[in-house]
C-alpha cells in the first residue's frame, strides 16, 4: 500500500470509525483511523486517496488548519471528502453549509445508509482521486518532455503553457488558416488511439462526435472566431470502440490586424464525472420513490386495517349464513393480497440493517411462487425444484424475497417473447479451495436460469455494478443485481453469473447454511381468544376509522375500551385518573409517537403493558426493546392473541436472579 492509496477515517463517536474501517478493509480498500482534525491535517501531507468523515467531527474541533490545507491544494488536486451527515430533514444551517464549503469536494451521505452505498461512494471518490494523480503524473511527464525537446517545441512552448494553465489534460492548438491541429499525446489517447496520430483536423474531430451533437460542435468551433472562446461538452465514439464524454475548452488568438489566428486549449475526459452525475440523479430518484412508496403503503395499511377488522366481525356474527361466509372469505382473500402487496412495497422502501435468521428457503419460495408467476405473466413458464434435505439458510428473509423477485423480473425482461425460468434450490459443501471465493462450509445454493437473450462479456462484467442497466432510460434502476450481490456478500455468501448471447443467463446465489431450526409460524386460530376478564384497554390512534375498527374488535371479545385520538389525549386521561390494564397504541402519530407515549408513561410511574401497532415495515430506534409490535393490517385473532398474552404474562424476575425449577 502506498500513502496515495489509503482512505483516512475521522469518526469520533463511539465505534463508528472502527466499523467503517472494517467495512472498507473487507472491501479491499486500505483504511486508517485518525483521532482528531490536527492528526488528519498532518496525515494529508503524506498522501491520501480520500477522507471519510462524520459531520459531528467538524462541529467541535478547530477546522482552520483543515480549511487552509484544502484551500492551498495544488491545481491538480481536489481531495474528495465523503461525509456521513446527521440525517436530519430540516434545511441545513448556515454554519453547516459553511463547513461543507470549506471542504470543497464533498459527497454527502445521509445516515442511516446501506453499507454498499458507503462503499460505492468511497470507491467513486478513490477513482476520482486516481484521475487527479494521473493528471499530476501526466503534467510532470509533459514538463520533462518539454525540457528534453526544447529545440523542437520552442515555438509551441507558449501555447502549451497556456493550455496547461487552462485545464491540463490533453492540449491542442488549431491553426485557423490551414485547419491543422497540433496535440499532446494525451489528446489522442482521450480519443481512443493507442499511439499519437500523424494528422488531426476539425473534420476528424467532428467525425468522433456523437452524430446527434455534430452540428452543435461544428457551430461552436465556427462561433469561436467571433466569441473568442470555445467551451463544449459532448459524447464521442473512441477509435478503440469506447464511448466517453469529453470537455473541450479553448481561447482564440488574433493577429495584429484582429483576424483569428490560433485556437488553443485543452481536452479532458469527463466520463467519470458524467457517470457520477447520472448515478447521483438516479440515487435521488430512487430515494424519492422509496419515500413515496413507504408513505403510500403506510396509508394503504391504515385503510386495510378497518376493512380486515370489519370483515372479521361480520364473519363471526353471521356464522350460520353460508352465502355471507363465502362473500366475506372472498373479500378477506383480496384484503390479504393487498396486505401482501403493501409489505412488498415497504420492504423495498425500508432503510435498515439486515436481520438474518434461520430461514426455510423452500417454504419461503413456495409462499412467493404465486407472486413470481403473476409478475412474469402467462408467456413464461416457472419451474421450482427444491431438494428434500435442504438445510436452513441464515439470511434476512425480507431481503431474500426481494432478491428473488428481482431475479424473476430480470428474467422476464430478458424473455420478451416468452420462455422458461427454472429455480433450483439445494445444499452444497465447499472446501477451502473453491473458485468462487467462499469460506469452507455448508451452503444453500439458489440457481435461477432463464432462456432469454443472454449477455455478452462486456455486459456480464458490469452486471452487478450499481445503477448499470441495459434496459434503457426509465425502464430499469440498475439496482437489482447489485442489491442481490450486496445481500449475498453481507450474509457471508456470494453471487455468480454466467451468460452468453442467445443462450440465457444463470444466476447462482450462495447463502451460508445453519443448523438452527427456522422459525415456525404458529397456526392461526379460526376464532379469537375471548377476554378472560373484563379488562380495560386504552386504545390510541389518530386515524378515526382505524381506531373505531380496532375498538370494535376488542369490545367484541369482551374488553372495555377507552379511546384516545392522540398521545396527548392518552397522557391526559392517565393523569386524570383513568384506570386501565393495557395500552394499545399506534406508532406514528402527530405530536407524540406511540414509542414516546410508552416511554413517558414509564418515566412518570405508569408502567402499563403496551402493544405497538404500526403500518410501517420497521419502527424507529426509540421503541423500547421489550414492547411487542403488531403490523397493520391485522386480524381480530392476532390482536386478541397479543392482548391476551400481555394481560396474562408472568411477572418479571429481578435482574441477576435465575429461577431454578
Amino acid at each position: 500500500m502506498t500513502m496515495d492509496d489509503r482512505v483516512l477515517i475521522l469518526a469520533p463517536r463511539g465505534r463508528d470509525a472502527f466499523v467503517a474501517a472494517d467495512l472498507l478493509r473487507r472491501g479491499a480498500i486500505p483504511a486508517e483511523i485518525v483521532p482528531d482534525l490536527a492528526t488528519l491535517v498532518a496525515e494529508l501531507a503524506r498522501g491520501v486517496a480520500a477522507v471519510l468523515i462524520t459531520e459531528e467531527a467538524l462541529v467541535a474541533g478547530d477546522r482552520s488548519a483543515l480549511a487552509a490545507w484544502v484551500a492551498a491544494q495544488p491545481t491538480w488536486s481536489d481531495l474528495p471528502f465523503v461525509m456521513l451527515a446527521n440525517g436530519g430533514r430540516a434545511p441545513r444551517s448556515a454554519a453547516a453549509a459553511q463547513r461543507l464549503d470549506e471542504l470543497g469536494n464533498v459527497v454527502m451521505l445521509e445516515r442511516p445508509l446501506h453499507a454498499e452505498a458507503m462503499l460505492g461512494a468511497v470507491r467513486s471518490a478513490i477513482k476520482a482521486r486516481q484521475r487527479q494523480y494521473e493528471l499530476r503524473t501526466a503534467a510532470a511527464t509533459l514538463e520533462a518532455a518539454v525540457a528534453q525537446r526544447t529545440a523542437e517545441l520552442e515555438a509551441a512552448r507558449d501555447s502549451l503553457e497556456f493550455a496547461l494553465e487552462a485545464a491540463g489534460m490533453g492540449s491542442w492548438d488549431l491553426d485557423v488558416a490551414s485547419g491543422d491541429i497540433r496535440r499532446s499525446p494525451r489528446h489522442d489517447e482521450i480519443f481512443g488511439y493507442g499511439e499519437p496520430q500523424s494528422y488531426w483536423s476539425v473534420e476528424r474531430l467532428i467525425g468522433h462526435v456523437d452524430p446527434a451533437q455534430r452540428d452543435e460542435i461544428a457551430a461552436a468551433l465556427t462561433d469561436a472566431a467571433r466569441t473568442g472562446s470555445l467551451d463544449v461538452e459532448c459524447a464521442i465514439q473512441g477509435a478503440d470502440g469506447s464511448r466517453r464524454w469529453i470537455s473541450k475548452k479553448g481561447r482564440m488568438r488574433y493577429d495584429a490586424d484582429g483576424a483569428p489566428e490560433r485556437l488553443t486549449g485543452v481536452v479532458a475526459d469527463i466520463t467519470t464525472r458524467k457517470e457520477a452525475d447520472a448515478q447521483l440523479a438516479q440515487a435521488q430518484k430512487m430515494d424519492a420513490i422509496g419515500q413515496l412508496t413507504g408513505g403510500v403503503a403506510h396509508d394503504f395499511n391504515n385503510l386495510l386495517t378497518p376493512i380486515v377488522g370489519s370483515l372479521d366481525l361480520v364473519r363471526r356474527r353471521h356464522k350460520d349464513d353460508e352465502r355471507t361466509q363465502r362473500m366475506v372469505s372472498g373479500a378477506m382473500q383480496a384484503a390479504e393480497r393487498a396486505a401482501t402487496l403493501t409489505q412488498r412495497l415497504l420492504a423495498f422502501a425500508r432503510r435498515q440493517a439486515l436481520q438474518p435468521k434461520a430461514v426455510d428457503v423452500g417454504a419461503l419460495i413456495e409462499g412467493l411462487v404465486d407472486l413470481i408467476r403473476r409478475s412474469l405473466g402467462p408467456t413464461i413458464k416457472v419451474t421450482i425444484e427444491v431438494a428434500d434435505d435442504l438445510p436452513s439458510a441464515r439470511v434476512d428473509p425480507n431481503q431474500l424475497e426481494l432478491a428473488l423477485l428481482n431475479l424473476a423480473i430480470n428474467a422476464r425482461d430478458a424473455m420478451p417473447g416468452g420462455g422458461q425460468l427454472t429455480v433450483t434450490v439445494g445444499g452444497a459443501t465447499v472446501d477451502e479451495r473453491n473458485a468462487i471465493g467462499l469460506s469452507a462450509g455448508r451452503y444453500v445454493r439458489i440457481l435461477a436460469s432463464d432462456t432469454g437473450i443472454g449477455m455478452d462479456k462486456a455486459t456480464l462484467a458490469r452486471a452487478t455494478e450499481p445503477f448499470f442497466s441495459t434496459k434503457g432510460v426509465g425502464k430499469g434502476t440498475g439496482l437489482g443485481l447489485s442489491m442481490i450481490h450486496g445481500l449475498a456478500a453481507q450474509s457471508g455468501g456470494t453471487l455468480t453469473l454466467s451468460s452468453e448471447p442467445g443462450r440465457g443467463t444463470r444466476v447462482e446465489l450462495w447463502l451460508p447454511a445453519t443448523q438452527e431450526e427456522p422459525a415456525v409460524v404458529a397456526d392461526h386460530r379460526n376464532e379469537p381468544v375471548t377476554a378472560r376478564r373484563a379488562a380495560k384497554i386504552l386504545l390510541v390512534d389518530d386515524e378515526d376509522i382505524v381506531r373505531f375498527a380496532t375498538a370494535d374488535m376488542l369490545r367484541d371479545i369482551g374488553y372495555q375500551v377507552v379511546e384516545a385520538a392522540s398521545g396527548s389525549q392518552a397522557l391526559a386521561a392517565i393523569r386524570g385518573g383513568v384506570d386501565v390494564d393495557l395500552l394499545v397504541t399506534d406508532y406514528l402519530m402527530p405530536g407524540i409517537t406511540g414509542a414516546a407515549l410508552i416511554s413517558e408513561l414509564r418515566a412518570t410511574g405508569h408502567p402499563l403493558p403496551a402493544l405497538l401497532i404500526t403500518g410501517y415495515a420497521a419502527t424507529g430506534a426509540d421503541v423500547p426493546g421489550d414492547v411487542p409490535r403488531l403490523a397493520k393490517p391485522f386480524r381480530q385473532v392476532d390482536l386478541a392473541a397479543r392482548v391476551d398474552a400481555l394481560l396474562h404474562q408472568p411477572p418479571k424476575t429481578a435482574k441477576g436472579l435465575r429461577v431454578v425449577r
